[in-house]
């Protein structure tokens, strides 16, 4: 086998191409105050809804991000963006948002009455119970309680809990290994000495 010279091949990318350039005129006070004005690239206006963007268009509606959005609906972000500007787009987008807030709103208020009906049949059952027979239930307490904790959940006035986490005496308790451990590292080489 020859020894081969590694220079002439490239492992990564393209060949390098050398910068060329040339001063055609110079720069004017006139050049600077045009880049300033709008030059007034934009993208066409949408002509056509394809299935894609009724998808992006719920995707974003949700509250996705527009990065999962765009991911989800095969887009690049790019294109996202721009569709953001269209005003066709911008109405199929207001068109979802107030369909997906209606129906969060139906479902929110179906729940809430269901709780305040079970709240309300609870209150009901228990005035019933201090006069009648326990076989004479048709629900159960327990069933009444649990449709009034869930309703109360999924409504905004459920049970919250805080997380705290409290680290008493770490300082202690590291320094406490520390010397666990210096001492031990001491043991170990007594014992080395002795052999």
């Amino acid at each position: 086998m020859t020894d081969l010279d590694p220079a002439p091949f490239r492992v990564k990318g393209r060949a390098a191409v050398p910068l060329v350039a040339s001063v055609v005129r110079s720069i004017g006070e006139a050049d600077l105050s045009a880049l300033t004005v709008e030059k007034g690239s934009k993208a066409p206006a949408l002509k056509r809804l394809a299935e894609r963007h009724h998808a992006l268009a719920r995707c974003l509606a949700s509250g996705m991000s527009q990065g999962d959005a765009a991911v989800t609906c095969g887009y690049s972000s790019s294109r996202v963006s721009i569709l953001l500007d269209d005003p066709t787009f911008q109405n199929l987008l207001a068109f979802y948002r107030e369909d997906t807030q209606r129906a969060y709103l139906d479902l929110h208020q179906r729940l809430a009455g269901i709780a305040s009906d079970a709240a309300e049949l609870l209150s009901d059952q228990l005035e019933k119970d201090l006069e009648a027979e326990v076989g004479e239930r048709k629900v159960s307490i327990g069933q009444l309680v649990e449709i009034v904790k869930t309703g109360a959940d999924r409504t905004g006035h459920g049970p919250q809990s805080t997380q705290l986490n409290v680290n008493v005496g770490i300082a202690a308790r590291l320094e406490a290994a520390r010397k666990r451990v210096a001492a031990r590292d001491k043991m170990i080489e007594g014992e080395c000495e002795d052999i």
